[in-house]
């Protein structure tokens, strides 16, 4: 279930930009020839790992011409895709590691290439440029302070007046680096986002889950609780094929560990549960607004909650619309291995280079282990349509490792009666979070209903219900790591 972990780890991935169509992934003309002599000098052979432009208009501009020239053909114009390629808009200043590797290495999996190259093509000072038009784009399209951009290539010039004067003294100073680049785009964010609606809701589970529900059905809308008890069920909805969390083995009913403790909520609550088991679109963002609090375009209404969210404090903000509420469980990122057939334990990625390591493919850890370290262990991984089909390939010895969350390495074990694996965690570096709390995610301004479940899941809690779950699927519990931080409630 890979598109979830795009903004699992506290919206880490969002907009990536390794998921370019291998059909248009191809260099647009003549965008390396732009002209950056105005920039100041980067030394030869030493690559950075932050953006050294940050808040240079003028960076920002040349940035602009050299992005048309070479990104705009995938990534949109003014950065808005529709849906072609990955919105890099959602690229935060925390993104300059993965920005750099991707931009230099590409993207290639199983002989195919999903981005180019550009190393050969754009030097060091223009892929910053780039990088410093995302970084203006980024600040109009989440509606931050420009100016406070501005001022952190001001403060790092020691607060000369003009903006590019000190790192170029023969530049006149006057104030035609005021005029920044056109960010009307940025007004038509939303409705392009709400154009990407993403793959089919389909229902599933225990009994048919009725999706009868509308959402926005106006202000004075009841309170969601009062339907559920008078209708004696709650809808949860759960991802389709996301084993050991929710899935259809090959044999019995859908199941998993949110599908019980969905039950378990029902039960605290005093009404049946029907499962709403879904396809994720693009983003946790889509599936929030798909599944929470306004329903896919296609039809189908809302759920009643959504387990398996990512309570990011960020991401919240993000997603107003719904309240956060409940975190029940801490993932973290981690390694199953054969020690012995390692000849011993492991205690960082590095030490797998040169061994191949499965990961499934646009997973988090695909993302890391093809970015991370300038791209070291890039050719060793080993691309998977999912975690357990990673885990037999490490029974079979066709690969050294696993990298997954450890949930998923360790609910694959236990699905697969694996014996000799053994797994851990293990952090990772650059702008990649090791690790995050889920929760549960309901519309908001339900303050009853989001009351009712934050009782019923600290019950669960208490009794160790929750505990016995994640321990009937093999899986380590851990208990959430931050306080409830809710939205909307």
């Amino acid at each position: 279930m890979s598109k979830f972990y795009k903004t699992a780890a506290g919206a880490l991935i969002m907009g990536l930009m390794a998921l370019s169509l291998p059909a248009i992934a191809q260099h647009g003309g003549g965008g390396g020839d732009v002209d950056n002599s105005a920039l100041p000098d980067i030394p030869d052979g030493q690559w950075l790992s932050e953006n050294p432009y940050r808040g240079s208009k003028q960076a920002m501009e040349i940035g602009k011409a050299a992005y048309d020239g070479n990104c705009a053909r995938c990534h949109g114009i003014d950065m808005i895709s529709g849906g072609i390629a990955p919105d890099l808009r959602e690229l935060g200043p925390e993104y300059d590691e993965y920005f750099l590797g991707h931009i230099r290495n590409g993207v290639q999996r199983n002989g195919m290439t999903y981005m180019p190259a550009f190393e050969d093509v754009l030097d060091q000072k223009t892929m910053w440029a780039i990088r410093s038009y995302i970084d203006q784009r980024h600040y109009e399209y989440k509606d931050k302070d420009l100016d406070a951009l501005y001022k952190q290539w001001d403060d790092k010039q020691g607060g000369d007046q003009a903006d590019e004067q000190s790192s170029d003294d023969s530049t006149p100073t006057g104030d035609d680096d005021d005029a920044s680049t056109d960010s009307s785009a940025a007004d038509d964010s939303a409705s392009s986002a709400d154009a990407m609606a993403g793959a089919d809701t389909v229902q599933s589970g225990r009994g048919e889950a009725r999706a009868t529900r509308v959402a926005d059905t106006g202000d004075d809308e009841p309170d969601r609780l009062e339907a559920i008890k008078r209708n004696g069920t709650i809808e949860i909805a759960v991802y389709r094929a996301f084993p050991p969390w929710s899935y259809q083995p090959e044999s019995g009913a859908f199941t998993g560990i949110d599908v019980e403790i969905g039950q378990a909520l029902a039960e605290q609550l005093g009404v049946q549960m029907n499962v709403r088991a879904f396809t994720p679109d693009e983003t946790m963002g889509d599936d929030i607004r798909n599944q929470v609090w306004k329903g896919h375009y296609l039809g189908g209404g809302t759920a009643d909650a959504m387990l398996h969210v990512g309570m990011a404090p960020a991401f919240q903000k993000d997603n107003d619309q719904a309240t956060f509420l409940a975190p029940y469980y801490d993932e973290t990122m981690g390694f199953a291995y054969d020690a012995e057939r390692l000849g011993g334990d492991v205690d960082s990625p590095l030490a797998l280079a040169g061994k191949k390591i499965g990961v499934q493919l646009d997973s988090l850890g695909d993302y890391f282990l093809t970015s991370a370290y300038q791209g070291r262990l890039r050719n060793d991984v080993e691309h998977f349509n999912s975690v357990p089909d990673a885990m037999r390939a490490l029974n079979k010895g066709e690969v050294a490792a696993v990298m997954a969350p450890v949930g998923e390495l360790s609910g694959s074990a236990k699905m697969l009666g694996e014996q000799r694996v053994k797994i851990r965690t293990t952090p990772l570096s650059g702008m990649y979070q090791t690790s995050w709390d889920v929760g549960v995610a309901i519309k908001a301004d339900n303050p009853e209903l989001a009351s009712a479940i934050r009782n019923a899941m600290g019950t669960l809690e208490k009794n160790g219900r929750i505990e016995s779950i994640f321990k009937a699927y093999g899986v380590p519990y851990r208990a959430p790591t931050a306080a409830e931080q809710t939205t909307g409630a």
